[in-house]
């Protein structure tokens, strides 16, 4: 289906804003550049958003609705399915590119969450990964699978959130200031993660070659 000339143009403005709200910070970046660098006037902006707010809004809601749609097909890939699905290929197959082509959002939200006074509160890391984690639970007791929440979230957000996040962050800085290939930085980070991952699972080698997240989760119940 062809894209109506309308919808070419907000998505414009959006993919321009993120870049500079990524690159500069959301308080630096006025409608006037975001219009200059879009190649379109003010106005034209002002007819789909009332301010640079409105813009971050959808952006946000924008990511947080395809990380809950990746979520959900990851958990039914792992809960209603009796195949096995090894973590390593899920995270490098899906979790790991996702976050990749979100990083320029995914820097705006770190930046506007750790500031002492943020000017867009609608714009929050923990609001991302609450939602995320209300649409996880959810999910979790459709497939029977009982999971305590407060101790979850803690978890998730600081072991196995955090850590993927800067990763997707820094990736590309860390692999110029140490002259490492990015691929060897990825795969290194990954055999890491997965290490530690294992370790807080309580995955027990002997019985598996590979990580089988179903099984882990199975074990959970």
């Amino acid at each position: 289906m062809t894209r109506k000339p309308k919808e070419d143009v907000k998505q414009k403005i959006l993919a321009t804003a993120e870049k500079l709200f990524a690159r500069q910070g959301f308080d630096a970046t006025g409608i006037d550049q975001i219009a200059k660098t879009a190649g379109i006037t003010k106005s034209l902006i002002y007819y789909y958003f009332k301010s640079k707010d409105e813009i971050l809004s959808e952006l946000f809601q924008i990511f947080v609705t395809k990380s809950i749609k990746l979520k959900l097909q990851i958990s039914d890939m792992t809960w209603a399915s009796d195949s096995e699905h090894d973590v390593e290929n899920i995270l490098k197959n899906n979790i790991l590119p996702f976050l990749i082509s979100q990083k320029d959002f995914i820097k705006i939200a770190f930046t506007e969450s750790v500031k002492e006074t943020t000017s867009s509160p609608h714009i929050n890391i923990f609001q991302y990964i609450n939602q995320n984690f209300r649409a996880s639970f959810e999910h979790a007791k459709e497939h029977g699978v009982e999971l305590d929440e407060d101790k979850t979230n803690i978890a998730s957000f600081f072991l196995f959130w955090t850590p993927l996040l800067s990763f997707v962050i820094f990736h590309d800085e860390w692999s110029d200031y140490y002259k490492i290939d990015l691929k060897r930085i990825t795969d290194l980070f990954i055999s890491a993660y997965l290490s530690m991952y294992k370790s807080l699972v309580g995955f027990k080698p002997e019985r598996s070659s590979q990580t089988d997240l179903s099984s882990i989760l199975k074990q959970k119940k």
